[in-house]
């Protein structure tokens, strides 16, 4: 009823709220159009300059960052020229190579000059790069690496060495760009080529070795040059270290000059860090189409303006009204008592934040009420094994106790003494009632199954306590808490060790914790056995009982009784030791020491 109530009340209070929502969008839609249309008609050719210059801006930095990823990658291949192993060895070596046998010497050159020919064919620069020279500082010896077979120059190095710009090239710290020249190494004018000259210097000294030079394709700038698709009455110019400037012409580098007042009015991009510009003029086709256009556009704007008033109005009430019912409704179903996660309140807005934060608290709920039934399940369980672990404990303690006199009558203490030992244990076992027991009564019980251990192993096994105070014996613990621990340290410490055995049991305080350490000298456990004792995953336990009431066992009643904080910990060296440390909350009974 009250989820109706609430339904009835948003339905009215949005009804209530139309009118209102009408008019302020009826006259802040107006008004916006009013000054739209005023500003949009004195400021539209104000802006429309820097917007084709912007543009054209884009569109250079588009191209520029083209060529810029083609030439990065035509430098890429240059600097791992510089540094291959290969081409050091050749320079370094070939003058001895000639000078030892011919046959080797062509041989040796035929091998790095195939590496260097694998190595180009598998470079993402291939298609760039029309050819590379490898050359010894003099000339005397070099390889010639071509990408199509065709006419070369016949003295490749001295063809080469003769350009004004070897030694600067050569010598300069980084890449120089000179600018596009026709190939001094090809007899046919092909399209002109971007020069690049590089030293190759020893890798253990600054000796240089000899040089590099490269051939880029000029196909590189023009091909996306054409890609931009420039109107007929603009031109772009490409500047190479601002000192040759060329002026593209339908697929040829014009060089030409500039004059200041024409570099004014030009937008440009330079390649990063290259050195390299790209400028155009702004197109006055593209000025005046883009005058229209503006026009248009404004006129536009007055109308979508008017009409998207009306369609805000509409998508508001949809985009509220609706998330708002459904929301509610979920709530109610989270009131009901249905807990399952609604995928379809979880939009991409803040109503769809308020729908995962209702989602997440379900789930949230859902998890503690699971975890709560589990918790339960789980104590029930343990509670139970320990019952199982009762084979008609009250008839053993009646039976145990006729052994005794039995045994006392007759003389033989050793048999009245285990008797009367394992009575006392079965006694407590049967007073399953209490699960909280003190720690001198735990130490009872404790000393009453030494006892039968002590026969069983012909007092092999000894077992001492180290009490710091005497005021912990009466800390509560959890009963059945030392007996698996000290059985786990003989069957699984002492008793496959082969020799007698100590177990040593230090119990003390510390900042309001009780401490017992439970250490055997036995043959210790590597880390994968300790795990598996701890998290009751031991197959191999000797007994029953040890697998139902056992470490783990204790650690989860620890933890059951006191809180996650406290439980077991263990350490052991294999060989050597184990020690089972158990940590509890130093309380008394109805009462915190």
């Amino acid at each position: 009823m009250k989820l109706l109530y609430n339904s009835q009340y948003m339905k009215d209070k949005t009804r209530s709220l139309r009118f209102k929502i009408i008019v302020i969008i009826t006259c802040f839609s107006s008004f916006i159009a009013f000054v739209v249309s005023i500003l949009s008609y004195n400021i539209s050719h104000r802006y429309l300059e820097e917007s084709l210059r912007q543009s054209t801006y884009i569109s250079l930095q588009l191209v520029g960052n083209e060529i810029n990823s083609d030439l990065d990658s035509v430098l890429i291949f240059t600097g791992a020229l510089q540094l291959d192993p290969d081409i050091e060895r050749y320079l370094s070596e070939i003058e001895s190579h000639k000078n030892r046998d011919i046959a080797d010497y062509r041989q040796f050159s035929m091998e790095t000059w195939r590496h260097l020919n694998e190595e180009y064919s598998i470079a993402p620069s291939h298609d760039l790069i029309t050819r590379f020279v490898v050359s010894t500082p003099d000339g005397s010896d070099f390889l010639h690496i071509v990408r199509t077979i065709g006419a070369s120059s016949s003295d490749i190095p001295k063809d080469i060495m003769s350009l004004d710009f070897f030694t600067s090239s050569v010598e300069s710290q980084g890449y120089r760009y000179i600018g596009l020249i026709q190939s001094p190494l090809a007899l046919s004018q092909d399209s002109p080529v971007l020069p690049i000259l590089r030293p190759v210097k020893s890798s253990v000294s600054p000796e240089i070795l000899g040089w590099i030079y490269v051939e880029a394709d000029s196909e590189f700038i023009t091909d996306h040059i054409d890609n931009l698709g420039l109107p007929e009455d603009s031109s772009i110019y490409i500047t190479f270290d601002g000192n040759i400037t060329y002026r593209y012409d339908n697929g040829s580098f014009i060089e030409t000059v500039l004059s200041d007042s024409a570099l004014a009015d030009m937008s440009s991009y330079t390649l990063p860090g290259k050195g390299i510009t790209l400028m155009t003029m702004p197109s006055a086709s593209e000025r005046r189409m883009r005058t229209r256009t503006q026009t248009a556009i404004v006129f536009a704007v007055l109308v979508f303006i008017m009409l998207s008033g009306i369609f805000i109005y509409m998508l508001l009430r949809r985009m509220i009204n609706k998330p708002v019912d459904a929301l509610l409704l979920k709530l109610g179903n989270v009131g009901k008592g249905d807990f399952k996660r609604d995928e379809g309140i979880e939009w991409d807005n803040e109503f769809g934040e308020i729908g995962r934060g209702i989602n997440d608290l379900a789930d949230d709920v859902n998890k503690l009420i699971n975890s709560k039934i589990e918790d339960e399940r789980t104590r029930q369980a343990l509670e139970y094994r320990i019952l199982q672990s009762q084979i008609n404990p009250h008839f053993m303690y009646n039976t145990l106790n006729t052994i005794k006199w039995m045994a006392t009558i007759q003389g033989a203490e050793g048999i009245a003494d285990m008797s009367t030992a394992l009575s006392r244990l079965l006694k407590n076992v049967s007073k399953v009632s209490d699960n909280l027991i003190p720690l001198r009564d735990e130490l009872a019980l404790l000393d009453d199954y030494y006892t039968i251990m002590k026969y069983r192993y012909g007092g092999t096994v000894e077992m001492e306590y180290d009490i710091e105070d005497e005021c912990l014996l009466d800390c509560m613990i959890t009963r059945f808490s030392l007996q698996p621990i000290v059985e786990n340290a003989i069957f699984h410490g002492i008793e496959p060790k082969g020799s007698a055995g100590r177990i040593d049991i230090h119990i003390y305080g510390d900042a309001g914790v009780l401490h017992i350490d439970v250490t055997d000298n036995g043959i210790g456990m590597d880390e994968g056995t300790l795990d598996r004792v701890l998290h009751g995953r031991d197959d191999n336990s000797p007994n029953d009982f040890f697998k139902d009431v056992g470490v783990a066992n204790v650690a989860n009643r620890i933890r059951f009784a006191f809180g996650d904080e406290y439980g077991l910990t263990a350490s052991s060296e294999v060989g050597k030791y184990t020690t089972i440390s158990i940590y509890l909350p130093i309380t008394v009974k109805d009462k915190e020491a």
